[in-house]
């Protein structure tokens, strides 16, 4: 199949997977959301792929090869333009992820109350009302 073909398949099945979803009314307030999350992950992906491959693509020895090349003629304007988001976007989700993290934890470092992690999770009506 050419990619053209794959990338039509593609779309038409996400279409109609976002279709059937937005009918429902739990998931038609949640799919802007996930349509939102989607599109930032894969905007994501693609600004820290190129942010390294840039390290790779360019010639050093050569300045006429990034003398165009947005944030040129200077090879850090280059690297600022190209890299740049990447690194912003690793910071960022590395501080989401730290944050994340020690929001779970409780002081003592142990996992905090209600976290769901040492709790029992069993209704009361078939324990009897103990547990």
């Amino acid at each position: 199949m050419h990619t053209g073909a794959v990338t039509l398949i593609a779309l038409f099945s996400a279409a109609a997977v976002l279709t059937v979803a937005a009918a429902r009314p739990r998931w038609r307030r949640r799919l802007p959301k996930v349509i939102g999350l989607a599109a930032g992950g894969v905007l994501a992906a693609f600004l820290v792929g190129r942010g390294a491959a840039e390290f790779f693509i360019v010639h050093y020895g050569d300045p006429a090869s990034y003398r165009n090349a947005w944030g040129g003629p200077s090879l850090a304007g280059v690297f600022a333009v190209h890299s740049g988001p990447a690194v912003a976007i690793l910071l960022g989700a590395g501080g989401y992820l730290i944050r994340r993290h020690r929001a779970r934890r409780g002081p003592s470092g142990r996992v905090a109350s209600g976290s769901g992690a040492a709790r029992d999770v069993r209704p009361l009506a078939r324990t009897g009302g103990h547990r």
